[in-house]
């Protein structure tokens, strides 16, 4: 598995110009105070990464994978577990240079501000994950994101209506449970989105033939 992880990165590595490019726009704009750096590199870093299934489509790298032993299994394993190491270390990454950027502006550096843009950011990331994973491993790179784009509408609209059905008043009190519990709510909800998700699509490749 270590091999199938080694692969995604350098595959990740030969697009890390595109992500530095990226960056450096937007650093110069979060120096600027139009822009906030920490939702940045996690965000453009898991796109990156989800490039990595269309690498493998071209290369029919799935149909040798399987053929590995527990190659389905550790395929499988080996894209949450990278997308996971990716996500903390450009998270870190993204913590510094916001307390360094803030310090550069003489602005009062506001750790708990900080942290909670970034949870929120992280918490975006493993939704992104946690969807569209199982929809490229089942309907292909390609297809995947269309399915995507489907669900995210399709949601969209249900939380519209779930909404105004609502009372502002109940809803209010529900956002401030969260905002108040966020630091246990949003890694809890990460480990169930990521871990169902995992197993989603550890079923699905399992069956898919190549």
């Amino acid at each position: 598995m270590l091999g199938l992880i080694k692969k995604d990165l350098l595959v990740v590595k030969a697009n890390l110009k595109t992500l530095v490019v990226i960056f450096i726009v937007f650093a110069i704009m979060a120096i600027q105070g139009t822009f906030e750096v920490s939702f940045v590199l996690p965000i453009i870093g898991i796109m990156l990464f989800i490039g990595t299934f269309s690498y493998d489509d071209f290369n029919h790298w799935n149909a040798y994978v399987a053929t590995l032993p527990n190659g389905r299994k550790n395929a499988v394993r080996a894209k949450y577990i990278t997308s996971i190491l990716l996500t903390v270390l450009l998270g870190m990454i993204s913590f510094g240079l916001s307390v360094m950027i803030n310090s550069c502006q003489n602005r009062e550096v506001s750790i708990n501000e900080i942290v909670s843009s970034l949870m929120g950011t992280l918490l975006s990331v493993v939704i992104i994950i946690s969807v569209m994973y199982p929809m490229i491993f089942k309907f292909g790179s390609t297809n995947g994101r269309i399915w995507m784009f489907v669900i995210v509408f399709a949601f969209m609209g249900i939380f519209s209506f779930i909404l105004k059905m609502i009372d502002t008043n109940v809803f209010a009190t529900i956002m401030n449970i969260v905002e108040k519990q966020a630091y246990i709510l949003i890694p809890v909800i990460s480990v169930i989105l990521l871990l169902g998700s995992y197993l989603i699509s550890s079923r699905i490749f399992e069956k898919k033939e190549f």
